[in-house]
C-alpha cells in the first residue's frame, strides 16, 4: 500500500475541456507515487469555506524535479467545483493523496484489456491508459458521454490508444460524435463481434455500471469498477461511501475501493 501524505500543492495551470469540466494541474514538492483508480481529497480554497474536501479521482501522476505533478478532471457542480475553477494560478490548496485501492492491470499473458469510461469518470481510465501505453499492454478504450461536447481528452485517449495498436470507441446519446447510444453497448457490439478481453476495468456513472456489470456476467469477463460513492473523509470514518459487499459485510469504498471486483459487490450491481 502506498502511503498517503497530506501536502501543499500549487496550480499550476487549469485547462477548460468542456462547458461544464475541466482539467487541474497540480505541483507540489512532496515526492509520492499513486496507481490508476486511486484518489485525493482536495480542499476547494484556502480556509473553511467550504469545510469539507472534495475527492477526485487522480488522472495522472508523475515526477517533477524532486517534486510530483498530479492532474485532477473536474466538473463543476456545486460550490466546491466553482472555487476550483475560480482558484488563480499559483493559488495554494491542501491535498490528501493517495488514497484506496487501485485497479489491479495485471492479465494473462497476452492478454487484452477493455477500459470503459463514462463522462467524468475518464480519469482513473486515462491514468490507467497511459499506464499501459507506457508498459506496452494491449487494451481498447471505450468513452462514451452525453453529446460530442462532453467527450473529454480525445485525442491524448487515442495517443495512449494508438501506442499499443488498440481502438478508441466513442459513443454519445445524441449521436453527435462517434456510436449512437450508451458506451455499454458499444462494448456489447465488439464483444458480439468476436472482440476478446481478459478484464474490463470501468468508471462512470452508476446505471452505466451495473449494465456492464450485468454484461460482464453474462459473458464470464472478469471486471473491476471504480465506484463514484459520496466521500466526506476518504479515510473510512465519516461512513459516507459504505456500500454492501457480497459476503454481507458494509465496507467502505474509500480504504476498501473505490475499485472493486464485480465479483466483490452485492447482486443489486448485476439485478
Amino acid at each position: 500500500m502506498i502511503a498517503r501524505r497530506d501536502m501543499r500543492v500549487r496550480l499550476a495551470a487549469r485547462r477548460e475541456l468542456s462547458p461544464s469540466c475541466f482539467l487541474l494541474e497540480l505541483v507540489t514538492d512532496t515526492p509520492f507515487e499513486a496507481q490508476p483508480g486511486q484518489f485525493g481529497m482536495l480542499a476547494c480554497r484556502a480556509g473553511r469555506d467550504p469545510f469539507l474536501r472534495r475527492p477526485f479521482s487522480l488522472a495522472a501522476v508523475g515526477a517533477r524535479g524532486e517534486g510530483t505533478v498530479c492532474e485532477l478532471l473536474v466538473k463543476e457542480v456545486g460550490r466546491g467545483s466553482r472555487a476550483l475553477r475560480e482558484l488563480a494560478v499559483g493559488g495554494e490548496l491542501q491535498l490528501l493523496a493517495p488514497l484506496g485501492r487501485g485497479f489491479d492491470l495485471a492479465t494473462p499473458e497476452g492478454g487484452r484489456l477493455a477500459l470503459v469510461a463514462g463522462g467524468i469518470g475518464l480519469p482513473p481510465l486515462l491514468f490507467a491508459a497511459e499506464r499501459l501505453a507506457a508498459a506496452g499492454q494491449p487494451f481498447d478504450l471505450f468513452l462514451g458521454a452525453a453529446t460530442a461536447a462532453e467527450l473529454l481528452l480525445v485525442e491524448r485517449c487515442q495517443r495512449a490508444v494508438g501506442a499499443v495498436g488498440g481502438e478508441l470507441v466513442l459513443a454519445t446519446d445524441d449521436g453527435s460524435r462517434g456510436e449512437r447510444g450508451v458506451i455499454t453497448e458499444a462494448l456489447a457490439r465488439r464483444w458480439a463481434s468476436g472482440a476478446a478481453y481478459a478484464t474490463a476495468l470501468a468508471c462512470g456513472p452508476t446505471p452505466m455500471l451495473a449494465a456492464l456489470t450485468q454484461l460482464a456476467r453474462s459473458w464470464g469477463l472478469e471486471l473491476q469498477l471504480s465506484l463514484e460513492e459520496p466521500m466526506a473523509c476518504g479515510v473510512g470514518v465519516c461512513l459516507g461511501c459504505v456500500v454492501d459487499g457480497a459476503d454481507g459485510r458494509r465496507v467502505t469504498t474509500c480504504k476498501e475501493g473505490p475499485v472493486f471486483r464485480a465479483s466483490e459487490l452485492a447482486a443489486r450491481w448485476w439485478q
